[in-house]
C-alpha cells in the first residue's frame, strides 16, 4: 500500500514535469526589422572599416587622446557605476532563474510547551508541559505549466543585454564626450596662441604710433585707436584661459582623476584634424545592431512583451510538489528514531478565483509598458538616424569651409604686410592698418574655431554610428 502510494505520487511530479515544458502564455517576442531607407538621404563619403582592435578615436592619430581614453575605461567613475549596474542586472536574472529548482529550507524549534487537557488526552504526552525539539525541512517546487517562471527569465535575460548594451552606450558616450573635451582644450589653446601674437603684433605697432606721435607725425586719433585695438585684443586674453583651465579640469575628472592632475595638457599642440579622415562604413539598417541604445530598447521591448505573458500566467493554477520532514519528541536522546519521524509529500494547487480585477489590470498593465516600450524603440530608432544624417552634414560642411578659413588667413597676413609698408611710407592711413589687424585676428580665430568644429563633427559622426 505504501509503494502504492509513493508510485502514484512520482507519477504525479513525472506528468507535472513533462507538462510544464508545454506551454508559455503571451505573445512571442520578434526583433524588429529595418523599415527606413536603404541609403542616406545625402551622399555621405565613402566609409572604410577599422583596423583589427582599434578604437574609432584612433583616427585621429593623437598618442595624447589615446592615453587619456585608456585612462577614462580603467578609472572612470561614471563607467564604473554602469558596469555595478550590469552586475545588478546579472544578478535579477540569477534571481528569476532560481525558481526553475526547488527550494529547501531547514528549519528546527525548542519550545517549552503545555496542552490542554483534551490535546494531551489525544496526544499522550508523558509531561505536561513539556520540552518539545523539532528539527527538520521543507521542501517546494512549482512546475512551470504555464511558462510564468520561464517568462520572467525571459524578461529577466532581456532586462540584463539590455544593460549590456547600456554598458556598451555609456563608454561611447564617455569616449567622446572626452575626445569633444580634449579637442576643445586644443582649440583653445590655438585661439589662445592667435590672440597673444595679434596683441604682440598690435603691441608693435602702438609702440611705432606713439613715438610717430611723440615727434609731430601722427595725431592723437592714430595713438587712441592704436591703444583701443590693444585693450580690445588683450581682453579677449583671460577668458580664454579660464576656459582652458575649465577644460583641463573636466577632463581630468572624467578619466577619474581630481583637478590638477592632467597639468601635461597645458602643453600646446595643435587640433588633431586629420586630412582625410576615416568615416564608418555603414548603411541606416546597420544602425540595429551597431547603435548601442537602438539595441537596448530593442531588448527593453523584448523584456516588456515577456512580461506580458508572466502576468497572464496568474489566471491559472499554480501547481507545486510540497513535501517536509521533521523529527519531533519531548526528550532529545528519542529525537532521531523512527518513532519521532514526521514526513509528507505530495502535490498541491492554488487558483486566484476572484481577485477583485487585480489580475486582469496586472495584465493591462503589462500590455501598456509594452506599447510604450514599442513606441520608446521607435523613437530611438528615429533620432538615431536623424543623429547620423546631421552628424554627416554637420562634418561634411565644417570640413569644406577648412580651405576658405585657411585662404582667408593667408589674405590677411599677406594684406598687413602690404598695408603696414603702405602706412609706414604714407601710401594710406592708419584706420586700413586697424581694419587689416582686426580682420586678421578675426580670421585666425574663425580658423581655429573652424578647425575645432570640423574635429568634433568627425567625434559626433563615429559617436552617432555607434561603432565601439
Amino acid at each position: 500500500m505504501k509503494s502504492l502510494t509513493f508510485t502514484k505520487i512520482l507519477l504525479v511530479a513525472v506528468l507535472s514535469l513533462v507538462l510544464a515544458g508545454c506551454f508559455s502564455l503571451g505573445p512571442d517576442y520578434e526583433p524588429p526589422k529595418w523599415d527606413g531607407p536603404e541609403k542616406w538621404s545625402h551622399d555621405a563619403p565613402a566609409g572604410s572599416p577599422l583596423p583589427d582592435g582599434a578604437s574609432w578615436w584612433s583616427v585621429f592619430n593623437d598618442p595624447v587622446l589615446d592615453e587619456l581614453e585608456n585612462q577614462l575605461f580603467a578609472q572612470s567613475p561614471s563607467l564604473a557605476a554602469t558596469v555595478a549596474r550590469l552586475d545588478a542586472a546579472a544578478a535579477q536574472l540569477g534571481i528569476a532563474r532560481a525558481d526553475y529548482a526547488p527550494s529547501l529550507n531547514l528549519s528546527g524549534s525548542v519550545a517549552y510547551n503545555r496542552q490542554t487537557g483534551e490535546i494531551r488526552t489525544s496526544t499522550k504526552y508523558p509531561h505536561n508541559p513539556a520540552w518539545i525539539y523539532t528539527p527538520g525541512a521543507n521542501f517546494q517546487w512549482e512546475f512551470d505549466f504555464w511558462g510564468r517562471v520561464r517568462r520572467n527569465v525571459e524578461a529577466a535575460t532581456a532586462d540584463f543585454a539590455a544593460s549590456v548594451q547600456d554598458v556598451r552606450s555609456s563608454r561611447l558616450i564617455l569616449s567622446a564626450k572626452l575626445a569633444s573635451s580634449y579637442l576643445s582644450l586644443r582649440t583653445l589653446q590655438a585661439r589662445l596662441d592667435y590672440a597673444r601674437k595679434n596683441a604682440d603684433l598690435q603691441a608693435s605697432t602702438l609702440d611705432f604710433i606713439r613715438t610717430r606721435h611723440e615727434t609731430g607725425l601722427s595725431g592723437e586719433l592714430d595713438l587712441r585707436q592704436a591703444e583701443m585695438n590693444l585693450a580690445s585684443t588683450k581682453a579677449s586674453i583671460p577668458p580664454l584661459e579660464a576656459q582652458i583651465d575649465s577644460t583641463i579640469n573636466s577632463i581630468a575628472i572624467l578619466v577619474g582623476g581630481f583637478p590638477g592632475s592632467q597639468e601635461s595638457l597645458r602643453t600646446v599642440a595643435p587640433i588633431p584634424l586629420p586630412d582625410n579622415a576615416t568615416l564608418p562604413a555603414a548603411l541606416p539598417a546597420d544602425l540595429l545592431r551597431n547603435r548601442p541604445d537602438v539595441a537596448s530598447a530593442a531588448e527593453n521591448l523584448h523584456a516588456a512583451i515577456a512580461s506580458i505573458g508572466a502576468a497572464k500566467a496568474e489566471f491559472f493554477p499554480k501547481l507545486t510538489i510540497n513535501g517536509s520532514f521533521a523529527f519531533s519528541a519531548t526528550k532529545t536522546k528519542r529525537l532521531f528514531t523512527k518513532n519521532a519521524q514526521d514526513y509528507s509529500l505530495g502535490p498541491s494547487i492554488e487558483w486566484s478565483i476572484f481577485t477583485a480585477g487585480r489580475l486582469r489590470n496586472q495584465v493591462r498593465a503589462a500590455e501598456a509598458e509594452a506599447r510604450a516600450a514599442e513606441a520608446s524603440y521607435r523613437e530611438t530608432v528615429l533620432n538615431a538616424a536623424a543623429e547620423c544624417e546631421t552628424a554627416l552634414s554637420s562634418y561634411r560642411a565644417a570640413n569644406a569651409a577648412i580651405d576658405d578659413l585657411r585662404n582667408a588667413v593667408t589674405a590677411a597676413e599677406k594684406a598687413i604686410e602690404l598695408v603696414d609698408t603702405q602706412y609706414r611710407t604714407g601710401l594710406t592711413d592708419f584706420q586700413n592698418v586697424l581694419d587689416m589687424q582686426r580682420q586678421l585676428a578675426s580670421n585666425q580665430d574663425n580658423l581655429a574655431q573652424g578647425l575645432g568644429a570640423a574635429a568634433s563633427a568627425l567625434v559626433d559622426v563615429w559617436q552617432s554610428f555607434g561603432t565601439p
